[in-house]
């Protein structure tokens, strides 16, 4: 009986090894990775087509309905054809048979927008505030810092105070007052990197500012310095920098309140090398040739409203690409070196990364224009957000440089700095 059961135990232990292994598998088998790229929604612009990596196993059918013409697939790739604006749904089978997902296929009006090129900083100010160091304190027994022993650390966003939403030091000034003279701890939320925590920091009284501390350094505003990417003529909104404004401490996107967008003069470029990343220098001047308000900051960077069109720079809208309208080959970018107008440079698509979802590398390239080279090296700080152009699309726009190649540098495709549908209708675009 027992030699019995003990071949039972290591047949189900066989068993169970099996299924993992068949497990993962499948979940590594190109199929199973196809169905995991299908996004929850599509939005494709009208009279287009959009493109994925597929694969034969699973078919895809249309519903009848305004939108989507036709879904087809040669085994390596899945094309929907789209006609006017509506919405259709696509139907993903496995073997054509057991449904796995029904995706909604939005067709809205094709988009043209104006691109930018030219160079701006920011201000803005932050949804609750950002610490920036510690401050500590003269006690009894020497420094102490009771933020740091309450678990608050350098990037942390302080979010609250005693319930209340915290917007300004002047309120976490006054909450601690009352905290100290109460002999009570503040109660502070703190958003760290992955979640917000609720912060209890027993205030100390510094004899030297005769009032009480908790040790912390913070700031409710950000700047930052980059490239309008492009901007929609009836509306004017805009999206600028290609990568979020952070916190200079962790790299996190900040949230932000509100801000202004100021033109920019270059007055000087540091070229790149092979060990530094180069930079423009740049002032800000009156009267600007580009302004407006900013309203939001996410990893693609700045949206807002501009308070008129750009004074230079281009002034035909263009058609945005898709991801998949993008190819290697020649290209354009479009930038300041010196003074206020952009100017047109040649620079070589090498590779484009196939992607069904937003992602913000997407576009890897090199300068190959001989006059930007001379005066940059290549790919600067500052450069962010330069929009590039192909076959008179909108395709692009640059997020990042590498150190020990300046002359190359990345991309996000522009198609991704796009809000959804409804959020343009609810700004005015569209």
């Amino acid at each position: 009986m027992a030699a019995r059961g003990h071949r039972r135990a290591r047949a189900r232990r066989w068993l169970g090894a099996a299924g993992a292994a068949l497990t993962l598998a499948l979940a590594a088998s190109p199929p199973v990775q196809d169905l995991a790229r299908v996004p929850a929604a599509i939005e494709v612009p009208a009279h287009s087509r959009w493109q994925a990596p597929w694969s034969r196993l699973i078919p895809v059918t249309v519903e009848p309905g305004p939108g989507v013409r036709t879904a087809a697939g040669d085994g390596r790739r899945l094309e929907l054809a789209v006609g006017p604006p509506g919405r259709s749904y696509v139907l993903f089978k496995w073997f054509g048979r057991l449904l796995f997902r029904r995706v909604p296929v939005d067709v809205v009006p094709a988009l043209a927008v104006v691109p930018g090129g030219e160079s701006i900083g920011v201000i803005v100010r932050t949804q609750g505030l950002i610490v920036t160091g510690y401050d500590p304190l003269a006690g009894v027994r020497g420094l102490v810092d009771p933020a740091a022993e309450a678990g608050i650390e350098p990037g942390d966003v302080l979010v609250s105070v005693d319930g209340r939403p915290l917007e300004d030091p002047r309120q976490l000034v006054q909450a601690t007052q009352a905290a100290g003279v109460a002999h009570r701890p503040v109660r502070v939320g703190d958003e760290g990197a992955r979640r917000t925590f609720e912060r209890w920091v027993w205030p100390v009284w510094d004899p030297a500012r005769r009032r009480w501390e908790l040790g912390l350094r913070v700031r409710d505003v950000a700047s930052g310095v980059g490239t309008l990417t492009f901007w929609e003529p009836k509306s004017l909104v805009f999206r600028a920098l290609g990568h979020s404004v952070s916190d200079g401490l962790t790299r996190r996107p900040v949230a932000v309140r509100d801000g202004q967008l100021l033109g920019a003069r270059i007055v000087n470029i540091v070229p790149g090398t092979v060990d530094s990343p180069g930079e423009k220098v740049g002032v800000l001047t009156p009267p600007p040739p580009v302004g407006g308000r900013v309203t939001g900051n996410d990893r693609f960077g700045l949206s807002g409203v501009l308070s008129r069109a750009p004074d230079v720079g281009p002034s035909r809208p263009v058609p945005l690409a898709l991801p998949d309208q993008v190819h290697p080959g020649p290209a354009t970018l479009v930038t300041v070196v010196r003074g206020l107008k952009p100017e047109w440079f040649a620079v070589q698509i090498l590779a484009t990364y196939p992607q069904t979802h937003p992602a913000v590398k997407g576009i890897l390239f090199r300068v190959t224009d001989p006059r930007l080279l001379r005066l940059t090296g290549g790919v600067v700080q500052g450069m962010s957000g330069s929009p590039l152009l192909q076959d008179g699309r909108l395709v692009g726009a640059v997020t990042h440089v590498l150190v020990n190649r300046p002359q190359l540098g990345y991309a996000c495709y522009a198609a991704w700095m796009l809000p959804p549908a409804g959020a343009r209708q609810d700004s005015g675009q569209g």
